[in-house]
C-alpha cells in the first residue's frame, strides 16, 4: 500500500498511517511516473530427510512380528492418520534390526522422508533430552539454526506444523520414558477420505523399557523374544556361509540354542567364525557349553559384547532391584514368583512383587504367566556372574532360603494329597498343626505340578550344595505328587540324589524311605530286580535301626514285587508279615493296606471268595480313615476280582464308583488304570464303543508320563478297529 504525504500550512510532514500490507514506499518530491513491479518468489521447498540406518546385513525370521507391524499400520485411525508402535524387549534381542527392516521395506510409500534419533535411553538418567532431539530433527526438516526455538513447547509446535500432513517415518530407538517419546511425535499424515485411505505416519519406538503410558497416544506394543531355531540357524548360516554351515548342521544348532536364540549373541558366535574361516562350527559350540566362559566367548572387542549389552541395563537399575536381579540367579528353576523371590532375599512380598516388575520393565525377566517370572538363560548367566561377586556366605544363604521355600510348600502339598501317610520330617508335625495351605488334593496337586521343574532342580542344587537333609526331606515330600502323577524320570533322578545325601548325613531311616520310594517308581516301570534290590536295601536298614513300621513297609513292597511277578503265595507272607507289625504297633493305615493287598494275593491265586471279603473289609477301613485314595485302590482291586470271575456287571459297577473317586481326587494316573479294566468289562458286556472310549482317555493320560502301557492300549484300540 502507497499513501500521499500529508500537507499542512508551513510545514511538509511525510508519514504513513493505517495498516501496510506488502512493501511500503516513502519519498519526499516525486517527479514523473511511478511504476512498481512485483515479482512472485516460488514456495519453499521443504527437505525430504533419509536419516534411516541401514537395514541390518542379515536378517532372518521375525515373520509373526513384521506382520504385527503392518497390522498396526493398517489399522490407523483416520482421525489421528498417526501409528506408534514400541518394540521392546532386553538388550540384544534385535529391536532396531527388525524396525530398520521393516521402515526400509515400506519407505518408498512414504514421500515425506524419515527421521531417526538415538534417544540414549539404556539408562534413564543419561537420556537425551527431548529438546536435543528435536533440534536435530527441524534443522533436517530445513529450519534455520537461528529460527529454531528456544522453548521445548515451541520447538514441538514448530515441529508438528512442518510434518502435519506429511507421510513420513519417525524411528525414535532406544526410548527412556513416554515423556521424552511422546515430545518427539510428529503432526498427523495427510488427510484421508474413507473413499481413498492412506499410509498414516508411522512411528516405531524401540526400546529396553516397557513404556505403558505410551498406550494413552494409542501406541501398539509389540515385545521381542528370541529367535527361533529355525531363524536361529539361517541367521547363523547367513554368516558363516550356507556350505560352512550345511557340513555341521548338529553344531550350528547347538549354537544356537546356547545362545538361546539371542540375535546379539548368534551374531557374536557368527562373526568370531566368519574371522577365522579355519574353524570348524563345533570349536564355537564346545566354548559355549561351559556357562561359566559362554558369555566371554560371545564378546569380540568394544564391538560386540552380549555382557556389556546387559550391563548397560543392569547399570541403570537402582539398588534394590539391582539386588534382587543377583539374588533371583540363585534361585533353583527357570521361573518363580513374587513368594520364593521375597524368601530368597528376605524382603516383604509386596516389595518383591514390586521390585519383579521393575526387572520385568527393563525387559531383564520375562514374564511367563500371570505374576510369572523367567530369565532369558544368557541374562541369567549374567546376573549370576554379578551374584559372584557376592561373599560365599551370602550366596549360600540366599540359595538355600529358596529351597527352603520349595520344601515347606512342598510338605503343605503333600500333607494334602496324602495327608494319612507317616512322615520322617518333623515339618510334616508343624504343617498338621497349622492351617491347610491348599483346599484339597486337587488343588495341592495342581501347585506341585506347576512348581515341578522347580522341585527338582531344589533337589539337585541342595545335593549339589551339600544340604543333605533337604534333600532327602525333598524326596520325602513328593511322594503324593508321584504317586498321582508319576513323572518316572523327575522320580528316579531325585531319589537316587535323595539316597546319596541320606547316606550322606548318615540317617538311616532316611535312606530306607527313600529307598523304598524309588523302589515303587522302578516297580510301575516293570523293572522287578531293581525295585526287589532297592525294598531289600530299606528292609536291612530298617532292622538295623529297629524302625518297625518301616520294616514293615519293606515287607509291603517285597509283596507286590512278587504279586507283580504272579507270585502270589510269597506275596501272602510278606503281607501276614507286614499286617501283624502294623497291628502291634498300632497302624491303622497300614493294616488297611495289607488287608487290601491280602485281598489282592488271594485274586490272584483264584481264591475268590476270600479276596472279595479282604477288599470289602479294606474297602470299609478305608473309608473309616477316612482315605478315599485308598478306598478307590480298593474298589479297583474288588472290580478286578470281578472281572477275573467273569462277573462283568460287578466289575462295572465297582470300577465306576472307583473312577468317581479317583476323578474327584484328581488321580489321573490312576483314571487310566482303572478306564483299561472298564474296557476289559464292558468288552465282556457285549459294548466295545464304551470300550473304546475308556481306552482311548486311558491312553491319553499314559502317553503324557512316557508310561510303560501306551503300547499296549494303541494295539488293544486298533484291534478294536475305528469308532
Amino acid at each position: 500500500m502507497c499513501q500521499r504525504p500529508e500537507k499542512t500550512t508551513g510545514t511538509s510532514r511525510n508519514e504513513l498511517s493505517g495498516v501496510v500490507h506488502g512493501s511500503a514506499v516513502q519519498a519526499g518530491n516525486i517527479h514523473g511516473g511511478v511504476h512498481f513491479s512485483v515479482t512472485r518468489s516460488s514456495p519453499v521447498q521443504m527437505p525430504v530427510p533419509a536419516q534411516l540406518p541401514p537395514a541390518t546385513a542379515y536378517f532372518s525370521g521375525r515373520s509373526g512380528e513384521l506382520r504385527d507391524l503392518q497390522q498396526a499400520a493398517d489399522e490407523c485411525d483416520p482421525v489421528r492418520r498417526l501409528a506408534v508402535v514400541v518394540i521392546s524387549g532386553t538388550g540384544g534381542a534385535g529391536k532396531t534390526s527388525l524396525a530398520t527392516y521393516w521402515l526400509h521395506s515400506i519407505s518408498a510409500a512414504f514421500d515425506g522422508g524419515a527421521l531417526y534419533a538415538d534417544l540414549r535411553g539404556h539408562a534413564p538418567e543419561a537420556a537425551a533430552p527431548p529438546g536435543e532431539v528435536l533440534t536435530g530433527f527441524l534443522s533436517a526438516l530445513g529450519v534455520p539454526p537461528d529460527r529454531i526455538p528456544v522453548e521445548l513447547s515451541e520447538q514441538a509446535k514448530l515441529y508438528r506444523s512442518l510434518t502435519s500432513g506429511r507421510r513420513m517415518l519417525v524411528l525414535l530407538d532406544n526410548a527412556a520414558t513416554a515423556a521424552q517419546v511422546r515430545a518427539l511425535l510428529p503432526g498427523p499424515g495427510p488427510r484421508q477420505v474413507p473413499e481413498q485411505p492412506e499410509l498414516p505416519t508411522l512411528v516405531v519406538v524401540t526400546t529396553r523399557w516397557r513404556i505403558a503410558g505410551l498406550a494413552l497416544d494409542g501406541a501398539r506394543f509389540i515385545e521381542l523374544g528370541p529367535l527361533d531355531d529355525q531363524a536361529g540357524t539361517e541367521l547363523l548360516g547367513h554368516m558363516v556361509g550356507a556350505a560352512r554351515a550345511a557340513a555341521e548342521t548338529d553344531a550350528v544348532r547347538s549354537v544356537v540354542r546356547l545362545c538361546g536364540g539371542l540375535p546379539l549373541a548368534v551374531c557374536a558366535a557368527g562373526a568370531r567364525l566368519a574371522a577365522h574361516l579355519r574353524w570348524p562350527v563345533g570349536r564355537v559350540a564346545a566354548e559355549l557349553a561351559s556357562e561359566k566362559d559362554r558369555l566371554a566367548a560371545l564378546t569380540i572387542g568394544d564391538d560386540l559384547s552380549v555382557r556389556a549389552a546387559f550391563d548397560v541395563s543392569y547399570q541403570a537399575l537402582p539398588i534394590p532391584a539391582a539386588r534382587l536381579y543377583r539374588m533371583l540367579s540363585l534361585v533353583p528353576g527357570h521361573d518363580f514368583g513374587s513368594e520364593i523371590a521375597a524368601a530368597t532375599a528376605e524382603l516383604p512380598a509386596g516389595q518383591a512383587a514390586a521390585l519383579l516388575d521393575e526387572l520385568a520393565t527393563a525387559s531383564l525377566l520375562e514374564e511367563a504367566a500371570e505374576q510369572r517370572f523367567r530369565f532369558h538363560d544368557l541374562v541369567r548367566l549374567h546376573a549370576r556372574e554379578r551374584a559372584d561377586a557376592e561373599p560365599e556366605q551370602l550366596r549360600r544363604a540366599a540359595t538355600a532360603r529358596a529351597i527352603g521355600w520349595y520344601l515347606a510348600k512342598a510338605v503343605a502339598a503333600d500333607i494334602v494329597i496324602i495327608p494319612g501317610r507317616r512322615r520322617l520330617n518333623p515339618m510334616y508335625e508343624r504343617a498338621r498343626a497349622a492351617a491347610p495351605g491348599f483346599a484339597g488334593p486337587p488343588d495341592a496337586l495342581r501347585w506341585a505340578e506347576s512348581e515341578l521343574p522347580g522341585l527338582v532342580a531344589a533337589v539337585h542344587a541342595a545335593h549339589d550344595q551339600h544340604l543333605d537333609e533337604q534333600t532327602w526331606q525333598l524326596c520325602e515330600a513328593l511322594w503324593g505328587l508321584f504317586t498321582y502323577r508319576k513323572y518316572f524320570r523327575y522320580w528316579i533322578q531325585t531319589h537316587l540324589a535323595g539316597i546319596d545325601s541320606a547316606r550322606t548325613c548318615g540317617n538311616r531311616r532316611a535312606e530306607a524311605r527313600v529307598r523304598t520310594q524309588l523302589g515303587l517308581a522302578y516297580l510301575n516301570l516293570g523293572r522287578h530286580d531293581e525295585a526287589r534290590q532297592e525294598f531289600l536295601g530299606s528292609l536291612a536298614l530298617d532292622r538295623q535301626e529297629g524302625h518297625a513300621l518301616g520294616e514293615a513297609s519293606a515287607l509291603e513292597n517285597l509283596g507286590l514285587t512278587e504279586l507283580s511277578l504272579g507270585r502270589s503265595e510269597a506275596a501272602l507272607g510278606s503281607f501276614l508279615q507286614a499286617r501283624d507289625i502294623y497291628s502291634q504297633n498300632g497302624y491303622p493305615r497300614g493294616i488297611m493296606a495289607m488287608t487290601r493287598h491280602i485281598g489282592e494275593a488271594h485274586r490272584d491265586a483264584g481264591r475268590h471268595d476270600q479276596a472279595v471279603r479282604n477288599l470289602l473289609e479294606a474297602r470299609r477301613m478305608a473309608a473309616a480313615l477316612p482315605d478315599a485314595y485308598n478306598e478307590a485302590r480298593c474298589l479297583t482291586s474288588l472290580g478286578q476280582a470281578h472281572l477275573q470271575a467273569g462277573e462283568h456287571g460287578s466289575a462295572v459297577d465297582a470300577l465306576s464308583e472307583a473312577l468317581m473317586l479317583m476323578v474327584r481326587l484328581d488321580g489321573r494316573y490312576e483314571q487310566a488304570r482303572i478306564g483299561v479294566l472298564l474296557a476289559d468289562a464292558l468288552l465282556g458286556l457285549g459294548q466295545p464303543s464304551a470300550a473304546r472310549e475308556h481306552l482311548a482317555r486311558s491312553l491319553a493320560i499314559y502317553s503324557g508320563i512316557d508310561a510303560p502301557e501306551t503300547g499296549d492300549i494303541r494295539h488293544r484300540l486298533a484291534e478294536l478297529g475305528p469308532s
